[in-house]
């Protein structure tokens, strides 16, 4: 009897240096195979995966990206020709002639980024630069409407028209100049912080006349032209609730097809992941994993962290100033076990909140990260002679 007591607990030693050097469950051996008379539970606990979270999870490499000597993030969308109006483009008139900005439709091309979070967000100062060319030496006024459209939701610009510097005829025949809309004077962080996949774009141009015989177009020597092009920018400062992030892993629970050893959560007191981060995004974070079917699309099962990810410190202006370590476990169910080999991946989420619960505005930099490892930690109970 001692003989096989010496020999069960050396094959026990060899399952602890097999789990040691593979790090993956799968090798796991057949807990069944134990007697029922005693049992050993040992706490054991190997990396499992490693992960890395930063702006370049969120946002396209083709992605127009603007940084400041300081890092700090802007995105910018470019459009031409917003405004090509020519003399002859305004309907007739005494005082006043009006000319129509022909509707069209600004693609963000950022499709890609918003399959990849989700949440409600709040752009602190985004910033259209509508850069125009004036030859027209009187008065031109702009009705610039803008609504971005999301699925079923939209937002409207709310912006009032606005004049246009004209040039000082006939020293100066044309004149360039930009004029800004931003949360001064329009509705737009509400718009960009839908976000919109598209922005629809219309207006109106209104040429005012003097009385006589408008003696400023004699001066003109070359033909009037009113052209203008636009560019958005989306410096990232903001504040959110419910920002989600994603990272996708190999489902390193899964047994292979051929094991003849599935994992069996009756054969564990317990067993959870242990995630510990190195955040140095201003923004707390909670955790929750998916087991992610890529074959058919579909989520078998989740859960979720029982702690929160802390939010790096931050200094009176919203940026961190420094990396913040905490952990948090997902302890795992034995319904969630009775999916993992109908998964390939795991989805890891993280959902960000900026401080005070989404209330706090927060800068965004291209050097904050999430770094994190997600620790397996199981119990087996483990019987023997």
């Amino acid at each position: 009897m001692r003989k096989v007591r010496i020999k069960r607990i050396f094959l026990f030693l060899s399952i602890v240096m097999a789990l040691s050097v593979s790090g993956c469950v799968k090798d796991t051996y057949n807990m069944q195979t134990f007697s029922k008379q005693a049992h050993i539970s040992p706490t054991l606990s190997f990396s499992a995966v490693k992960g890395d979270i930063s702006l370049s999870d969120a946002v396209k490499s083709n992605d127009t990206i603007v940084y400041d000597q300081n890092k700090f993030v802007t995105l910018v969308f470019k459009k031409n020709a917003i405004i090509d109006l020519k003399l002859s483009d305004f309907a007739k008139g005494t005082i006043t002639k009006t000319a129509i900005i022909d509707p069209f439709t600004v693609d963000l091309n950022i499709n890609d980024v918003l399959s990849r979070i989700s949440g409600d967000f709040m752009i602190a100062n985004p910033i259209i630069k509508l850069t125009y060319t004036n030859s027209f030496p009187d008065s031109v006024k702009i009705n610039l409407k803008a609504t971005g459209k999301r699925i079923d939701k939209s937002v409207d610009l709310n912006l009032s028209p606005f004049g246009l510097v004209k040039p000082n005829t006939p020293v100066q025949q044309e004149v360039t100049a930009t004029y800004s809309i931003d949360r001064n004077n329009s509705n737009l962080p509400a718009l960009v912080s839908l976000p919109p996949e598209f922005i629809d774009i219309s207006g109106t141009a209104t040429l005012s006349t003097t009385v006589k015989s408008n003696p400023d177009i004699s001066n003109a020597i070359i033909p009037p032209r009113l052209t203008g092009s636009m560019e958005l920018e989306i410096p990232m400062e903001l504040k959110t609730n419910n920002l989600q992030f994603t990272y996708t892993v190999d489902n390193f629970l899964k047994n292979g097809s051929n094991s003849d050893n599935p994992i069996n959560a009756e054969n564990f007191q317990f067993l959870k992941i242990l995630l510990l981060a190195k955040n140095g995004f201003p923004l707390g974070a909670t955790v929750k994993m998916d087991l992610y079917d890529s074959d058919t699309h579909t989520i078998k099962n989740s859960v979720e962290a029982t702690g929160v990810i802390l939010a790096a410190p931050v200094d009176g202006n919203g940026k961190a100033n420094g990396i913040t370590e905490s952990s948090t476990t997902i302890e795992f169910t034995k319904t969630f076990f009775s999916f993992v080999n109908l998964a390939d991946k795991i989805v890891f989420r993280f959902t960000l909140n900026s401080s005070g619960n989404g209330t706090q505005f927060v800068k965004i930099y291209s050097d904050n990260r999430i770094n994190f490892t997600a620790a397996v930690v199981l119990k087996p109970d483990i019987k023997l002679n």
